[in-house]
């Protein structure tokens, strides 16, 4: 039985952002104004390949990297990300245009010349892909780091997510493991094939995607096997309104002046990672630790929903989803110049995305991912009250067994009491030979 598909609204009308950002989200509709949002970060973070940032809870440096998918019923206008990425990513993909035509050239000389006397194969960075093969995709990657030493984000987008569901049916590689690897700087991919043709290399492969799709080929490409190996933690999922009856939205054009800025915006980061002569600029890390006790209160207050729940779907999710919205808050702080008065409008922006992002995954995938761990059926998605909210104000261990049978729970009453008095949700209430406990108490 499929999942009935439902369509939330987000309004971010009242939210500020760079003006870079705000000239695409305010010449879309009101319904697309989240979608263009996440299209144009995702393009952005991409050119900001020289960007780190210090998130919280991991030693490394992180760089910016999102996987986004944007989801709608076919004609719902998902074509809105064609002209976001031709705009912003124009120059980048002219730059690839020419280390293609590099190949091309030396590839047309190894036919002419018959002799063993050949130049070197030259060593391209290609990062605007769209469909690839495995072997491919790690070649591409190591020639990066042999020409620059580190390796740079590539950019991998598909109007049609189908492509890359398509891509696993075929002769292609896997791209599962890949998926995983890419959403975090330093996690490198091992290929090693027989064949001469093969790259034989550890490679470092980072990317920032951009798919658009349909409930079915959201289906196809992320399959069980993405839900239970993690995938999905990865993804930030936009749900494009029911268009049902609805004239095609329409798109204001941006004019001369905001073409400009951010045109302005796109060089700026171009030349922030490629100097004179092709040399590659040094990475610049945005101070953020300023932003680490929101994050702290943010991930609490996810512990305790996980406390009350017993979710192990959102246990798993809200993690991923604080680190995606975090990258996201930092790349907001860099483009407004790291400056200071901004910090209130960038943790407001971190609380909506980081919300935002979980409840879509647990909406989308929690049942499915509760289901596959053999999580209580009262923490799956969808379930609008959790255990301890069903319970009254007042209750007794017996009171809590009879909610547990009733749900069909397989956790056991005392490991909810446990995990509550510890998490300080519930104290113990002396009344005579009663055991009572006791929940919204100030402590």
């Amino acid at each position: 039985m499929k999942k009935e598909k439902t369509t939330k609204t987000t309004d971010i009308g009242n939210m500020e952002l760079p003006e870079c950002i705000a000239l695409f989200v305010n010449s879309a509709p009101d319904e697309f104004k989240l979608a263009v949002l996440l299209s144009v970060i995702c393009c952005y973070c991409t050119l900001a390949t020289r960007l780190r940032v210090k998130y919280l809870y991991d030693l490394d440096l992180h760089a910016l990297l999102l996987q986004i998918l944007i989801v709608g019923e076919p004609g719902a206008g998902k074509s809105f990300t064609r002209g976001i990425v031709k705009r912003l990513m124009g120059r980048l993909r002219l730059r690839d245009k020419e280390e293609r035509n590099k190949e091309k050239d030396y590839r047309k000389m190894v036919r002419k010349i018959k002799n063993k006397n050949l130049p070197d194969e030259p060593v391209v960075d290609v990062r605007c892909i769209q469909t690839i093969t495995r072997s491919m995709l790690t070649k591409r990657a190591d020639a990066i780091q042999t020409k620059f030493g580190e390796p740079l984000s590539f950019f991998l987008f598909a109007e049609e997510m189908s492509l890359m569901a398509d891509s696993n049916k075929r002769a292609y590689a896997d791209l599962r493991t890949l998926d995983r690897l890419a959403y975090d700087l330093g996690a490198e991919f091992c290929s090693e094939t027989m064949y001469d043709g093969g790259c034989n290399s550890d490679v470092d492969i980072c990317w920032n995607s951009l798919f658009c799709g349909t409930e079915h080929s959201l289906e196809e490409y992320i399959d069980k096997r993405s839900i239970e190996g993690g995938n999905v933690t990865r993804k930030v999922l936009c749900k494009l309104p029911d268009m049902l009856g609805d004239n095609a939205p329409k798109f204001k054009p941006i004019d001369s002046t905001g073409s400009a800025i951010i045109q302005n915006m796109v060089d700026r980061l171009m030349d922030e990672t490629y100097g004179e002569n092709d040399k590659l600029q040094p990475t610049h890390e945005i101070p953020m630790a300023w932003m680490d006790p929101q994050v702290e209160k943010w991930c609490q207050a996810q512990r305790v929903e996980v406390l009350k729940s017993g979710s192990r779907a959102r246990n798993c999710f809200y993690k991923r989803s604080s680190l995606s919205a975090f990258r996201m808050a930092a790349l907001l702080y860099y483009l407004w110049g790291e400056d200071e008065s901004k910090q209130k409008q960038v943790v407001k922006f971190y609380h909506f995305m980081a919300t935002y992002i979980v409840d879509g995954l647990l909406e989308q995938w929690g049942r499915e991912y509760d289901q596959m761990h053999q999580a209580d059926k009262d923490s799956l998605a969808g379930q609008k009250t959790s255990i301890y909210d069903s319970l009254p104000n007042q209750f007794t261990r017996d009171q809590l067994r009879e909610l547990i049978v009733k749900l069909s729970l397989k956790t056991d009453a005392r490991n909810f009491i446990c995990k509550w008095k510890h998490a300080k949700l519930i104290r113990e209430v002396k009344e005579s030979n009663t055991e009572l406990f006791e929940k919204n108490y100030k402590s």
